[in-house]
């Protein structure tokens, strides 16, 4: 009897021990504002979801375009580029697209230092894309313009997310180089490559500094310059003249030249078409120029009055920038303006 109350003693002893460890470990916790509970359950948020907090700290991609603001959870990588400025965006950025629109005429009027590979596909014309063979390239983004290409808008969403960027904007028209250098800015982070688009525009800075010292150097008759891009229609010249807010003009004033016609209204695309007369007002000033090799333009200009009065003809200040100068381009085409326009004004004195 004696040995069984001694084993009932001990049991309770036991137990009341137990009671009293638990009391105080909840007193600690409770000083300290946490509970066992909320511990075991913050410990297992940290340790069994990693994946969920990878989602919720990554940095998603946003941009704004033509139709407001477009976000992304990573970047692109299989881009299909409806526009020649929008595959030179892609290209300085070391991206390759897997489909372009006119292809054949990319290279023949687009002339970078980046090219195009050779399995780049052809999705058919700037205006008018062939869907089919876009859908069959199974992008994950499809790059566009606005004003060209929102008509197709709903057919190309079918196959993948499409940016449109809109070059008709009243704050982009007021200066087109500021707002191509948005449109690059926004496609760099489109695919992840925002350092190449910095070193590329940066690039460009410097070769305005070089530039800028090379033509000092040509002590040139006048700096003031006309640029044109001149063709011939039904036999007429016609001349496409560049206002201050293109970014021909902007380029090239950067590099110390004057645009003669910054007193002109300017123009929302960058440019003013007119004829040999619509020319009169802009003389004493260098006439830049870029014009088909095939074009029959000057030919046809020979025994024109008017134009043999210039002040560019007759002081012989005309300078070829260049047959495939593309100037509706990013910051290799204008790259390659500044090196053909230094090239030419420097050599011709």
């Amino acid at each position: 009897m004696f040995k069984k109350y001694i084993a009932i003693l001990i049991v309770a002893m036991v137990v009341l021990t137990g009671c009293m460890a638990e009391k105080n470990t909840a007193n600690q916790n409770s000083k300290t504002g946490e509970t066992t509970q909320v511990e075991t359950t913050k410990t297992t948020t940290e340790t069994s979801t990693p994946a969920e907090e990878s989602v919720t700290t990554s940095e998603k991609i946003e941009i704004v375009d033509g139709f407001g603001t477009q976000t992304f959870d990573s970047p692109r990588t299989r881009v299909v580029a409806l526009e020649w400025s929008l595959v030179e965006e892609l290209l300085i950025t070391g991206v390759q697209p897997v489909g372009v629109a006119d292809i054949e005429n990319f290279n023949k009027w687009v002339t970078i230092d980046a090219k195009l590979a050779p399995e780049v596909v052809d999705v058919g014309g700037r205006i008018e894309p062939n869907i089919e063979a876009i859908a069959n390239l199974k992008p994950d983004l499809i790059l566009g313009v606005k004003g060209r290409h929102e008509k197709i808008k709903g057919e190309l969403e079918k196959i993948a997310p499409v940016v449109m960027y809109d070059n008709a904007t009243e704050a982009a028209q007021a200066d087109l180089f500021a707002h191509m250098l948005t449109n690059l800015r926004n496609t760099g982070k489109l695919v992840g490559k925002e350092a190449e688009v910095d070193t590329a525009i940066k690039r460009l800075e410097e070769r305005y500094a070089e530039a800028k010292q090379a033509i000092e150097q040509a002590n040139l008759p006048t700096n003031q310059f006309v640029f044109t891009q001149a063709f011939t229609v039904n036999q007429a010249p016609t001349f496409r003249i560049f206002t201050k807010n293109s970014m021909v003009s902007h380029v090239l004033e950067n590099i110390g030249l004057q645009n003669k016609i910054s007193d002109d209204s300017e123009s929302p695309s960058g440019l003013v078409e007119t004829n040999v007369e619509g020319l009169a007002k802009h003389d004493q000033a260098m006439l830049i120029h870029t014009v088909q090799t095939d074009d029959p333009l000057f030919d046809n200009l020979k025994n024109n009055a008017a134009w043999n009065g210039f002040y560019f003809v007759k002081e012989n200040q005309m300078y070829d920038a260049g047959a495939a100068v593309w100037t509706f381009g990013s910051v290799l085409s204008m790259e390659t303006l500044i090196q053909n326009v230094v090239s030419v004004l420097t050599s011709k004195q």
